[in-house]
């Protein structure tokens, strides 16, 4: 996964080192050259350049970039300027940072697909959605290593935990298995909850799984075929 970071303040440095870290193809941006030291180790290339500028944008080659996080400090018409010209590159995903409900509706409106809020927190958080499709819940365990509840993938449907054989395909250990069913409205209620999984017991659709392990051995199941 290819993504661009511009704007290495807190956020987007938080951002541009956790997106590295679990397994992206990372390009920082920024106009100051004591942030981009900061992030240069960590990234696959840091580059100093104004970013309001959609010329300079193509130059590095970001319109092919699958993920665009804007997280451009206090100036909110450059933040602007970034999603319109990260809306025109055909960028499909396109996340920016806000620093109030205003911005927020601003950002949306003109093409950013999610916004999140501006602390550290929110940042993690958008790297696990990045690199976990799917994903309902996420605990921190270590730098790299998370608890996640993600959707049983469907290739999964109708195989026992034996045959998954999780630890050893994936260096993944599953915690445990929520059995879901339609609720009122549409939603879905835990049906059942197996705290303790055993190996003859198999995986249905729509189960939602606990498992352990690194970012990128949970992407790497997640995103798995078959």
């Amino acid at each position: 996964m290819k993504c661009a970071v511009i704007g290495l303040g807190d956020f987007g440095r938080a951002a541009a080192i956790g997106l590295a870290r679990a397994g992206a193809e990372v390009i920082a941006i920024d106009r100051n050259m004591d942030r981009l030291n900061l992030v240069k180790d960590e990234v696959a290339l840091a580059v100093r350049m104004d970013a309001t500028h959609r010329e300079a944008l193509e130059a590095q080659g970001l319109g092919k970039a699958d993920v665009f996080v804007t997280a451009i400090g206090q100036n909110f018409e450059a933040q602007v300027l970034v999603v319109v010209h990260a809306r025109a590159m055909g960028i499909k995903r396109i996340v920016a940072r806000a620093i109030s409900e205003d911005h927020r509706r601003v950002l949306e409106a003109v093409g950013a697909t999610e916004v999140l809020n501006l602390d550290d927190e929110a940042a993690r958080i958008m790297v696990q959605r990045l690199t976990i499709s799917h994903i309902r819940n996420y605990f921190e365990l270590a730098d790299g290593f998370s608890l996640v509840e993600v959707e049983a993938p469907p290739w999964t449907a109708g195989q026992a935990l034996r045959d998954l054989d999780l630890r050893k395909r994936f260096r993944l250990n599953l915690v445990a298995i929520k059995r879901m069913e339609s609720g009122p409205g549409g939603g879905q209620t835990v049906k059942e909850f197996n705290a303790v999984p055993m190996a003859d017991d198999v995986i249905q659709a729509n189960d939602v799984l606990a498992l352990a392990g690194s970012v990128l051995d949970l992407a790497r199941f997640v995103g798995e075929d078959s």
